[in-house]
């Protein structure tokens, strides 16, 4: 935890992301082996574009290099697989989900000098160019597919069509932070392994989330669910309540009272 944070705080995303997979895997991800790998495709890219200028038509080769000579992409019909979201697995088999493509293609872009970032845009996580003399340009991590203001707002309205406002707010193209986008990574990973039930892993991801994010009452509530499927009655009760108190109008609350009588019942009444 100690060098997610570090990385967090200094704003290396690729590092950040590659002690989170460590986290999970620490056997098997070597942080600086990975870094070396993107170093050499770096080497590469550079040989390729053939240009040290960083203007849009550069940056369009780039984007070529990344998705059609290096063949990164993304996996639309098992989006919810965990090795999508462990950088490890994304760099060795080059497939990945929005916002874990987005980290590897904007390390590798920023140390080709674009002003590249993440956006951490509602329900499909972003790139973002910035040009002095040309357009931001927009991509889609899991093809390249330069994404038009249309698109983008279609692609806004379609992810929150209950929203009733016209106009796509600006702030939704806002640059992700390091630890905004490790956040997003992390509930993907939740996700997953909530999915595949391996709860364990799922409780770890979640415990971070609640490290990171301290004040999210939602947070409490999903370690509560997943100690209460790894049988971890007294703790999850904690939880539950702690999300009653800080959100008793939400959906969920009444829900989670019949669940906490039930609970209560059955525990024993022994501290561990």
């Amino acid at each position: 935890m100690k060098e997610l944070k570090q990385a967090i705080y200094k704003g290396d995303y690729l590092m950040a992301s590659l002690q989170l997979a460590k986290v999970f895997e620490p056997n098997n991800c070597l942080p600086d082996n990975y870094l070396n790998k993107v170093d050499l495709w770096v080497e590469q890219a550079k040989a390729f574009i053939s240009s040290a200028n960083s203007d849009a038509n550069n940056f369009k080769q780039f984007i070529h290099f990344f998705y059609v000579e290096l063949a990164f992409s993304g996996d639309e019909k098992n989006y919810f697989t965990c090795q999508y979201s462990l950088l490890d697995h994304v760099l060795d088999f080059r497939t990945g989900i929005p916002v874990s493509l987005a980290i590897v293609f904007q390390s590798m872009g920023k140390s080709l000098g674009f002003d590249v970032c993440g956006v951490n845009f509602p329900g499909h996580f972003l790139i973002k160019c910035r040009f002095s003399d040309h357009p931001n340009i927009y991509l889609d991590p899991l093809n390249g597919k330069q994404l038009s203001r249309h698109d983008l707002e279609a692609l806004y309205f379609s992810i929150l069509h209950e929203i009733e406002d016209e106009k796509m707010p600006e702030e939704a193209l806002d640059e992700a932070s390091c630890d905004e986008t490790i956040v997003r990574l992390l509930h993907n990973l939740k996700a997953s392994y909530i999915n595949e039930k391996c709860y364990s892993n799922a409780l770890t991801a979640v415990e971070l989330l609640v490290n990171l994010c301290p004040n999210d009452p939602y947070e409490r509530r999903d370690r509560g669910f997943l100690l209460h499927q790894l049988d971890c009655t007294q703790v999850a009760i904690a939880d539950y309540q702690y999300f009653i108190r800080k959100c008793p109008k939400d959906p969920a609350t009444q829900l989670l009272q019949a669940q906490l009588q039930q609970l209560s019942e059955q525990a024993p009444a022994v501290f561990h």
